[in-house]
């Protein structure tokens, strides 16, 4: 008798003790305390995707929340206004909410608020409503951002960071004005220097359009020509946001002329000078992977998980240039997946916990990506960075 009493009180404790967390978890949790990692975690089951334009009078924000072992009625979705990323509380938004009914694996809709005199944040939470896991997402909402506009397809807000070339495209307008678009034929950016280099990052040079064309708020369009767009209300103002056209494939490669670049990151001056001479001649590349991976079976498993990362670094990532150019995408293709990922005002911070490394983004927006980051490049980089390049050489990693 007594040991069933105990086990009753043990029991109580546990539920006791799990309801405790979970309470506390909903209040008292500032954002700079919780781990973001799952933004950039393709096997995360849930994906909020948060888009934020400026209006005249008003900000929106377009939202789609994707899932992958659930349907999306099966997840809540609950905002918040907080007025720093260190407090711990905030208030909750339930109005101008123009939610759509789930459809399967999909929740949309889209909120709008007046244009504030000081930055806040929206947090977004997603719960999962048998498990009660939750993942967060937030925006920062500036007045002065400086998208005034968005893209949709067939299916609603574009989802990609990136047009596909022959498909057809809206053009969203905020306060219905006419969009002005710059296209750049040759808009061939720089490849990011490594984690450790001395050296300024390169600065990305202006770029002369080729040609511009206009679009009436919600004109349909198709976009025939890779290279960058660039979509304005105002040519002479530094509003804006630029999208690339890219092939059907991508984010994947699958061409030798369209692998050599990446593998820049690990490789040596000589074995990609190798690699480019290849001239898409497929035996001369594979001779030369074979020559640093010393085996059939490495050099299938390196390449194959090499871009596998430099795809979803192209799907992460992508801006006015390919996602592996990006500052970000060239950590994601080496390291993976950070273990533990922090914001903090305009900072991201990505914990490497094996490899004994952390790397920080600065926020640093231009008309082509008002959310661009950079990298705070260091010379204590250099021994992370080249141990994990021999594990990929190695077929280790």
């Amino acid at each position: 008798m007594e040991r069933i009493i105990l086990m009753i009180l043990m029991k109580r404790f546990v539920l006791s003790f799990t309801l405790f967390l979970f309470l506390s978890e909903l209040s008292g949790q500032s954002i700079t305390g919780l781990n973001f990692r799952h933004w950039y975690n393709p096997q995360n089951e849930v994906n909020l995707q948060l888009d934020l334009a400026r209006g005249q009078n008003q900000l929106i924000v377009n939202y789609v929340l994707r899932t992958t072992q659930f349907p999306a009625d099966q997840y809540s979705l609950t905002w918040e206004r907080r007025d720093s990323y260190v407090v711990r509380d905030g208030a909750s938004i339930t109005e101008n909410d123009s939610t759509t009914r789930p459809v399967g694996n999909e929740k949309s809709g889209q909120l709008s608020f007046p244009i504030p005199e000081k930055p806040w944040i929206l947090l977004a939470k997603v719960t999962h409503l048998q498990s009660q896991k939750n993942w967060y997402y937030f925006k920062l909402m500036e007045g002065i951002y400086p998208k005034r506009g968005w893209i949709e397809s067939k299916t609603g807000v574009l989802s990609e960071n990136f047009l596909r070339s022959g498909k057809d495209y809206t053009i969203k307008s905020c306060d219905e004005k006419t969009m002005f678009v710059s296209f750049y034929k040759t808009a061939s950016f720089y490849q990011p220097y490594p984690p450790f280099s001395e050296k300024s990052a390169p600065v990305e040079r202006f770029l002369f359009h080729d040609s511009t064309f206009r679009l009436e708020n919600n004109a349909t369009f198709s976009v025939k020509r890779e290279g960058l767009y660039l979509f304005q209300q105002d040519t002479n103002a530094a509003d804006g946001f630029a999208l690339r056209v890219v092939p059907e494939n991508f984010p994947k490669y699958s061409k030798v002329q369209e692998l050599v670049s990446p593998l820049i990151f690990v490789t040596t001056p000589d074995e990609f000078k190798q690699l480019a001479a290849a001239d898409n001649e497929k035996p001369k590349f594979d001779k030369v992977i074979l020559d640093i991976t010393r085996d059939k079976d490495r050099a299938k498993n390196f390449m194959r998980s090499y871009f596998k990362r430099v795809e979803i670094a192209n799907q992460y990532f992508s801006s006015f240039k390919e996602g592996w150019k990006m500052d970000r995408g060239m950590i994601y293709t080496v390291f993976g997946v950070p273990d533990e990922l922090s914001k903090n005002g305009g900072n991201e911070v990505w914990n490497y916990k094996s490899a004994n490394v952390r790397f920080t983004f600065v926020k640093s927006g231009s008309v082509y990506d008002p959310d661009n980051y950079v990298l705070l490049r260091d010379k204590r980089f250099m021994e992370p960075w080249f141990s994990t390049i021999d594990l990929w050489r190695k077929s280790r990693f």
